[in-house]
């Protein structure tokens, strides 16, 4: 199956700013936007307050929602262009975190059906942002369910993100650092960003 649907995704870390970026550049470009239903996951709070016994089914929901969101877009839409605050990708990323053995096996085999079926996004931008300020970021928001988990987990979900990144991605990567990102039109970063996200639309 051929797909039309270009999708340009925002990568890193949790906390460090994808949805805030997405939802802005759509808005600002005047493109239409997918959004991660991460909440949506009924395992998600178990998972992050430490019960290992539900990483199986925490992974395997994560990664069936972001399929369905993907195929009904990409079955449905007369957009040619999407911004996203994920690549389906993370997925692997965090089952190679949080699964192993036979669970692993059985994750991966969904992965690349679905993965065949709705492809990786065109383009990924990367948000790096040191781990000081990511720390800070998550500690800001104040979602309990992040405010409970070990920060030594995000700290090892960062590297090994970066590090995915870097090197095993099937979909085109531009790494920006953040750290001096905010959102005066004039920023830098923030102009940097524009910049890539237009050319690549042209």
């Amino acid at each position: 199956m051929i797909f039309l649907v270009k999708i340009i995704s925002f990568e890193g870390s949790i906390g460090v700013g994808k949805t805030t970026l997405t939802n802005y550049f759509s808005k600002e470009l005047g493109i239409k936007k997918i959004l991660e239903k991460y909440e949506i996951n009924p395992f998600l709070k178990e998972f992050y307050n430490g019960d290992s016994t539900i990483n199986f089914e925490t992974e395997i929901t994560f990664i069936l929602i972001h399929y369905s969101q993907l195929k009904n877009i990409l079955k449905s839409s007369h957009e040619s262009l999407f911004l996203a605050d994920f690549s389906i990708e993370k997925d692997l990323i965090y089952a190679e975190l949080n699964l192993e053995g036979e669970e692993l096996i059985i994750f991966k085999n969904l992965y690349n059906y679905i993965i065949n079926k709705v492809g990786v996004p065109y383009m990924v931008i990367y948000l790096n942002l040191s781990f000081k300020k990511l720390k800070q970021r998550i500690l800001k928001r104040g979602r309990e369910f992040e405010m409970n988990t070990d920060f030594n987990y995000f700290k090892e979900l960062n590297e090994k993100m970066k590090n995915f990144y870097k090197s095993r991605t099937k979909s085109k990567i531009w790494f920006i650092n953040i750290d001096k990102l905010d959102f005066n039109p004039n920023n830098t970063i923030l102009k940097q960003i524009r910049s890539k996200i237009t050319n690549e639309i042209q």
